[in-house]
């Protein structure tokens, strides 16, 4: 059995980041309009991991430099390779620092079970992050399956392919469609029974 919780407290031990798990908690527990989803704390997570090798290998971090390179990192194949051996030749260690990405589901985990936290759901905001849960999974498996058909040769694009998706919300009434944080926003999906 290891000697940590979960991949998270491994990867935070390994490579030095345990100030950064104080972060982590604060970012998911703020205020809803400053609250981090569970997807959101995986990329930032996994780009300051990305930041601190390309720092230590001497490469640029200015801007959004660590943030473009992760980005493309999880695109398509030729890109990612591409990236991957630009970064091996500058000497990241890039598969071991691939593989030790976290996902979601394992960033949500280090949350309740290893840090045993959870948000104040008492306000009523819990609907607000069970929606943005729900759409970031559903991000998270369609952006596979894009991927998997490109791969399989099903699917092409010019460019990298991003994958959105929008919760809208219907009245079944006058069939008014708006995007769930809009109505949320301003208390309404429609005005047909005023």
């Amino acid at each position: 059995m290891s000697e940590y919780g979960c991949k998270v407290c491994r990867v935070l031990d390994e490579y030095g980041m345990e100030r950064y798990e104080e972060r982590l908690l604060e970012q998911w527990q703020a205020d809803p309009s400053q609250r981090k989803g569970y997807r959101q704390l995986a990329e930032w997570f996994n780009t300051l991991m990305l930041r601190r090798e390309m720092d230590r290998a001497g490469l640029s971090t200015l801007g959004d430099e660590a943030e473009s390179k992760y980005e493309r990192l999880q695109s398509d194949e030729a890109v990612a390779a591409e990236v991957a051996t630009e970064l091996e030749n500058a000497g990241i260690p890039i598969e071991t620092l691939r593989d030790d990405f976290v996902s979601y589901g394992v960033i949500r985990t280090h949350l309740k079970e290893c840090l045993e936290s959870d948000i104040d759901l008492s306000s009523g905001d819990w609907e607000q992050n069970a929606i943005e849960i729900s759409r970031d999974h559903a991000s998270t498996k369609i952006e596979e399956a894009v991927r998997s058909l490109r791969n399989k040769g099903r699917l092409t694009a010019g460019g990298d392919v991003s994958v959105s998706v929008t919760v809208e919300l219907e009245c079944e009434n006058c069939h008014a469609r708006v995007p769930s944080d809009r109505a949320i926003r301003r208390e309404y999906v429609c005005r047909c029974d005023d």
